[in-house]
């Protein structure tokens, strides 16, 4: 055999090696030189977040090594301008200011949001009930955030439009005053304020547990879509609250909504597990490594963001009660199973 036949087929002994092989590979060599979270998501071309729910050294190192994207909780409205036209920009710019430094992508939290449990609607806002009065306020809103943040790489424009543990539009405030058609109105009002390059989200909760709820987020996406209006991406939020869920389920709706050509995330993810489940860490991880595998089975997932950093300080405390730890990391800031896990699948990348 000649020289040149023998680079040959050692060229293509490394592509089929390369096809076949770089999962495991990969994997090692990650978990061999203790990537990061965020190194590992290069692997899958993701954007891997964690959501911060608090701003102490401990959490900004955290996620200043883990991360690349930063959710930013200082747009919720009742924090930004409790009362009207006076403007607290702390806790804005305390986020995006730590996101520059660590060279994180910023995605500005919810921009209008009158939930059924939870909301961050001021009372002046909830007062307002001339349509063209309340337009003029989402327009004025939206204006000030992109003056101040042009860079923004997404914004949360509509949150939880459907009720939380229905299929049904939620009777919220925007409903009420701007019409049925708000969803598709609040999308215009922020497209016309905000830059191209920012990703227009719609994002809602139990997606994964309820399949008439996804059957109706799928029918809301389609007649967006369908009529022209503004949307980039749909936030999968992914709060496994009710234990397994149906994964074939799962992953057909991510894919019927990639099909209308919008991009996907997992916006907020946690993986509560009862404090009396046997092998509750392993049943943990397993999950967690489940919603990484099934966002990367589909070309438009292209966000993965975890809802918050360490057991000691997560939003599920309220809503379940203490105990159910369904973060990556303890309370003790040590890295559970869940990290491994979901550090393995990032690092596996996308299958070809």
């Amino acid at each position: 055999m000649g020289t040149r036949q023998v680079r040959i087929v050692l060229v293509v002994g490394l592509l089929l090696v390369s096809a076949v092989g770089c999962r495991p590979w990969w994997i090692e060599e990650c978990r061999r030189r203790d990537c990061s979270l965020h190194q590992a998501s290069r692997r899958s071309q993701v954007l891997f977040g964690l959501h911060p729910q608090d701003m102490d050294a401990d959490t900004r190192g955290i996620i200043a090594r883990e991360a690349g994207l930063l959710v930013n909780p200082g747009f919720a409205w009742n924090v930004m301008e409790p009362e009207r036209n006076r403007i607290d920009w702390y806790w804005a710019d305390l986020h995006a200011d730590f996101a520059e430094e660590e060279r994180l992508v910023q995605f500005a939290g919810s921009f209008a949001w009158d939930g059924a449990l939870l909301d961050d609607l001021p009372a002046w806002v909830e007062d307002i009930t001339d349509p063209d009065e309340l337009r003029a306020v989402l327009h004025t809103r939206a204006r000030r955030i992109f003056t101040r943040y042009p860079d923004l790489y997404a914004i949360n424009v509509v949150n939880e439009p459907l009720e939380t543990f229905g299929s049904v539009p939620y009777d919220n405030h925007f409903r009420r005053v701007l019409g049925p058609d708000y969803v598709a109105e609040l999308f215009e009002i922020v497209a016309a304020e905000a830059p191209p390059w920012t990703e227009l989200v719609l994002n809602e909760i139990f997606v994964e547990a309820i399949p008439a709820k996804a059957d109706a987020l799928v029918a809301l996406v389609t007649d967006l879509v369908t009529r022209g209006v503004p949307i980039d991406s749909v936030g999968l939020q992914t709060h496994l609250i009710f234990g397994e869920p149906d994964w074939d389920g799962f992953r057909a709706t991510m894919d019927e909504l990639a099909a209308l050509g919008v991009g996907l995330m997992i916006s907020e993810l946690d993986v509560p597990v009862a404090p009396n489940l046997p092998d509750r860490l392993t049943v943990q991880a397993d999950r967690y490594r489940r919603v990484v595998e099934t966002c990367l089975a589909v070309a438009a997932c292209d966000v993965i963001n975890v809802w918050g950093v360490d057991d000691g300080n997560t939003w599920i405390d309220w809503f379940l009660g203490p105990g159910w730890d369904p973060l990556l990391f303890d309370s003790e800031l040590a890295r559970k199973p869940a990290y491994d896990a979901v550090r393995d699948a990032l690092a596996g990348g996308r299958e070809p």
